[in-house]
């Protein structure tokens, strides 16, 4: 296997002259694959020391999170914490301690795995990424980058580089997942959820379900019933009925569907309430 390593961003899309490449940032993807002997014969380009993809931002309303933040640290940034709660609580369940101080934010997203944690908390909190290919850059929304399992919008050559998050004063965020264990999980079922609530209604809301499908999506008839309510029991009651008929979950070895069904509406009622 060509192994690649670039002085500069720009180079990538140089070096990697339109072929198919595997990206080396934290590497807990690709050592699994390569240990299963899945890893495809490609040019190996490893990004992982470029150190100004490696910071958290926030200035004028926005965090900027570089593509090589690990779990760790987005779990740990009291700025992430306070601002973005839902991607600091996706981060904190995602493996062990040692897979969290490796895994990166661009590499759980770029995977593209339905189960990523990161996505449906992105998704919810109106992430952009930033994607570079050579001098061009452009953004994509959080909520369009992942296309079908293992598929995404990158273009040969293209990278992620940054991740941009609107921070609303006031606005809550919660994410919550369901796996076969208590820790070192893939999630059965995820649920991240960002609200704003003025005079106790609800102005906006955003909910996104992970890992019930083939891309994660967010539950606009759900949002919809919730907006301009009171947060009530009765209320989400309603919203856990209708999410679980809005969704439409698959089968396969870790879950069944009628069980990824029930549990959205579980999840949800558990993040509205709190509890």
């Amino acid at each position: 296997m060509e192994y690649i390593r670039p002085e500069k961003i720009e180079d990538i899309s140089r070096l990697s002259d339109g072929r198919e490449t595997w990206y080396l940032a934290g590497g807990t993807d690709i050592m699994v694959m390569r240990k299963e002997r899945e890893l495809q014969e490609r040019p190996l380009i490893d990004i992982s020391g470029f150190s100004e993809l490696k910071e958290i931002r926030q200035s004028n309303g926005v965090i900027e999170i570089g593509a090589l933040v690990t779990m760790s640290q987005l779990e740990s940034s009291p700025v992430i914490r306070e601002r973005a709660a839902a991607l600091a609580q996706a981060a904190s369940e995602m493996g062990s301690p040692l897979i969290r101080n490796l895994a990166t934010i661009g590499g759980n997203i770029a995977n593209s795995n339905p189960a990523g944690d990161t996505i449906p908390a992105l998704t919810v909190l109106d992430a952009e990424l930033v994607l570079r290919r050579g001098t061009r850059e452009r953004e994509v929304p959080a909520d369009g980058f992942c296309t079908a399992p293992g598929c995404n919008v990158l273009e040969p050559g293209e990278i992620i580089t940054a991740f941009r998050i609107p921070v609303l004063e006031g606005s809550r965020s919660s994410f919550m997942k369901i796996g076969p264990r208590g820790a070192l999980s893939v999630s059965k079922v995820s649920l991240g959820a960002w609200w704003f609530v003025s005079e106790r209604k609800i102005v906006d809301i955003r909910i996104a379900p992970g890992a019930v499908g083939p891309r994660c999506q967010r539950v606009s008839r759900t949002e919809k019933l919730l907006k301009g309510s009171v947060l009530d029991p009765a209320v989400i009651e309603k919203a856990a009925e209708k999410i679980q008929i809005e969704v439409s979950p698959i089968d396969d070895y870790r879950s069944s569907a009628d069980y990824r069904r029930a549990m959205t509406g579980v999840l949800l009622k558990r993040i509205l309430t709190g509890r």
